[in-house]
């Protein structure tokens, strides 16, 4: 092997381990958070956080894919890009093999971290 593909594949390898950490760690600060608060608030939240989740996903990918008729790999990208998935991009790059997804990812992700921060911020004041 070349140094160029040994170079490629410890990068591979430290992205993966890098990821895999990452996930671990939230996994380990959250857990006992949850439990706690699945005791305290039940199980109707948890139920409607997967709702409010998948909801927009399945919704974003049927308009997208049937109604505009986007090219699979740039809705996938806009998808996790309006999720500011950084994972899931990588996930459909990995399994493509290809870069297009950033193509979608970049055009939504901008709008979602928008969102995620005024959303957030208007919520608050709103319950307060």
């Amino acid at each position: 092997p070349t140094f160029g593909a040994l170079a490629a594949d410890a990068a591979e390898l430290m992205k993966s381990v890098g990821l895999a950490a990452f996930v671990a760690m939230i996994g380990l600060k959250a857990g006992p958070v949850f439990v706690q608060a699945l005791k305290e608030i039940g199980l109707t939240v948890f139920l409607a956080g997967i709702v409010v989740t998948v909801v927009p996903l399945v919704s974003g990918l049927l308009l997208g894919r049937y109604v505009l008729k986007l090219n699979p790999l740039l809705l996938l990208g806009a998808l996790a890009g309006a999720q500011t998935m950084t994972a899931g991009l990588a996930a459909v790059q990995d399994r493509s093999e290809s870069p297009v997804a950033v193509i979608g990812y970049s055009s939504t992700v901008a709008f979602g971290h928008v969102l995620l921060s005024v959303g957030g911020s208007v919520l608050v004041w709103m319950l307060a």
